[in-house]
């Protein structure tokens, strides 16, 4: 008799372990789906909105806001708007409030540029200028979804938008190689 609870409690010991395991290892890969989705929606984020601050950056430097260049220009943003917009959805449905709130905030600031991108044409030092919040909010949503992921914070001041196409980009790089760069960012 002793032999066969012997047996019925090691069978139900045995049973009860399996359970917590597969609970537990349920619970930590759950968890690790979530932060890899987390980092991959993340990063289509941040490069959608490279995209879009690059449209915006198109439209501002024109100098003529009407005809066919202004339309073209127009167009593209609209284009990477949408695809801004389809990642911002993904990373919504996995975000935490602190992560949807700082998308919303992004997307507020990118609308408001565009307004400002379409008032004149700017230099490049000027619409830099213009974009800082939006520059200073990346790097906060970039330091957020590091730190739900568990990753420590950067701590960056702001992301820096590149923009090849910009006219004013050659002689900006032309006076970096030569020891003469532009005036330093407020």
């Amino acid at each position: 008799m002793q032999a066969f609870l012997a047996v019925l409690v090691g069978g139900l010991l045995t049973i009860a372990g399996g359970l917590v395991a597969v609970l537990a290892t349920s619970r930590s890969v759950k968890s690790q789906w979530r932060n890899d989705t987390q980092l991959k929606v993340s990063t289509e984020v941040l490069n959608a909105l490279q995209k879009v601050v690059s449209r915006i950056n198109d439209l501002a430097y024109l100098p003529d806001k009407e005809g066919d260049d202004a339309n073209n220009a127009w167009s593209a943003l609209v284009a990477s708007v949408v695809e801004w917009h389809n990642v911002r959805h993904a990373a919504l449905l996995v975000g935490s409030p602190r992560i949807v709130d700082l998308l919303q905030e992004i997307d507020e600031q990118s609308e408001s540029l565009t307004g400002r991108a379409r008032t004149k044409q700017w230099t490049l030092i000027e619409f830099r200028r213009e974009r800082d919040s939006l520059s200073r909010l990346a790097a906060d949503f970039l330091d957020a979804v590091r730190a739900e992921t568990g990753w420590p914070p950067l701590h960056l001041k702001s992301l820096t938008w590149i923009d090849m196409r910009n006219t004013d980009w050659p002689a900006v790089d032309a006076a970096r190689r030569i020891g003469n760069p532009p005036p330093p960012e407020p």
